[in-house]
């Protein structure tokens, strides 16, 4: 979905995330603050705080086409793949979700159309 370039110094550990799957990009939906995978949009702030219940205080910015994460660890090299995966499998959930919504849309739409239009939906 993405590669990755780390920046790693005294216990700070530093993580940039560009898009190199063609489903996925930064900024969306007229905002800068927005991942988009397969047409699903999360926010900045709700991976942010995903990363921080699983690593504790993180700092997430979209700086150049990439996703910038900042953290203070000392283990930066056991944590990188952590959270790419995290990230991804947010991604993940957040296309499935809009596929489901879709179906959904679809499905209601088709009884309301049986329903308003008789039998043979006409």
């Amino acid at each position: 979905m993405f590669s990755l370039k780390v920046e790693s110094e005294d216990g700070f550990c530093k993580m940039k995330l560009y898009p190199a799957d063609p489903e996925f990009s930064i900024g969306g939906y007229g905002r800068d603050d927005v991942l988009v995978f397969k047409g699903a949009p999360v926010s900045l702030s709700a991976i942010q705080k995903m990363l921080e219940k699983e690593f504790g205080e993180v700092l997430v910015n979209i700086k150049e086409n990439s996703i910038e994460i900042e953290m203070q660890r000392m283990d930066c090299s056991l944590v990188i793949e952590d959270v790419a995966i995290a990230i991804r499998e947010m991604m993940e959930n957040a296309a499935k979700d809009l596929d489901q919504i879709e179906e959904i849309i679809k499905e209601s739409l088709k009884k309301y159309m049986r329903r308003v239009g008789g039998s043979n939906g006409n």
